[in-house]
């Protein structure tokens, strides 16, 4: 990944950060770098990228930083979509919100907006889960670990269209 001294930076500012809550949201101020650019604006793999800093801030925050790091506990993206809006150029500020919206027995299902001065940028939904050895980690351990209860609320309707497009990517792959 190209963001290692970034998510070192997640790493250590998680122990100063104010923890979350499972369902709040994770916010992060960042600057576009040259290294986040291609030649005028931010690359479209480099927002997927950014969306990992995301969700990582968000596991570190809501709890899960020792088990990730004691039980090697590695991030997985399943599924992932984007609808893109108005271009990043370089040194510009913006802020990624970051937030879990529904959870099922494997995966978390995230919205990840990219905004500047309360404009939205760019969206994204992903399907993700934390990864050992031996596979998934089912949720509720994930959830177990955070030290956290939560009462799931009604799966939103963009998740629905997220699981059937991931139900139809999978068919078409042979094992």
């Amino acid at each position: 990944m190209r963001l290692r001294l970034r998510i070192l930076w997640l790493f250590f500012s998680s122990f100063w950060k104010k923890p979350l809550g499972l369902l709040e949201e994770s916010v992060l101020d960042l600057t576009v770098l040259p290294n986040d650019v291609d030649i005028t604006k931010i690359s479209n793999d480099r927002y997927v990228a950014l969306m990992d800093l995301g969700r990582i801030d968000y596991a570190f925050r809501v709890g899960l930083r020792t088990a990730m790091v004691k039980k090697l506990w590695g991030p997985l993206v399943t599924v992932h979509t984007m609808r893109f809006r108005y271009p990043l150029k370089l040194f510009q500020k913006y802020q990624l919100r970051t937030r879990n919206i529904w959870w099922d027995d494997n995966t978390f299902y995230f919205e990840q907006i990219f905004e500047r001065n309360g404009r939205v940028l760019a969206t994204g939904y992903v399907s993700s889960t934390l990864m050992n050895k031996n596979g998934s980690i089912p949720s509720n351990q994930i959830l177990e670990e955070t030290g956290q209860s939560v009462i799931k609320h009604e799966e939103p309707e963009i998740i629905v269209r997220l699981i059937e497009i991931e139900e139809r990517v999978h068919k078409t792959q042979k094992d």
